[in-house]
């Protein structure tokens, strides 16, 4: 038997778009979130980065594993402080509640790791947090 299938993944996408662009304590120090910034995007800003899906079945349901990649970006005089904060406030508002997926059932959101390192540019820096998300079709 064929079951249709659809990929979560730009539902997901848009639901951290949502989340994140619309906490107030993230918002207060970020210019915005985007999915493409170009090179005049005002510092510091957030964007939704690379994600990865990989299926998983059951007998009735097919649902995926969907790694997505956050990324912070800072030119703050102090170093790293900015991009952390950053990525803290970002975490904690994907995880106050959650994530509602249009069209799918979120399972369970996880925190992958996170990191910041100097950009090649050399005054940026880049914050990235990975996670997880189980979806369900």
């Amino acid at each position: 038997m064929i079951r249709q299938m659809k990929l979560a993944t730009w539902e997901l996408q848009k639901a951290i778009y949502e989340r994140l662009s619309s906490d107030i304590a993230l918002n207060e120090i970020i210019t915005g979130v985007y999915d493409n910034p170009d090179k005049n995007t005002p510092f510091p800003y957030v964007n939704i980065g690379e994600d990865t899906s990989v299926p998983f079945e059951t007998k009735v349901t097919f649902g995926e594993n969907i790694t997505t990649v956050i990324h912070a970006w800072s030119r703050a005089e102090d170093g790293k402080r900015e991009a952390k904060e950053i990525l803290s406030l970002a975490m904690q508002a994907l995880t106050k509640a959650p994530l509602e997926v249009t069209g799918f059932k979120t399972l369970q959101l996880s925190f992958l790791g996170s990191q910041v390192i100097p950009d090649i540019d050399g005054i940026t820096q880049h914050g990235i947090l990975r996670i997880r998300v189980y979806i369900n079709n």
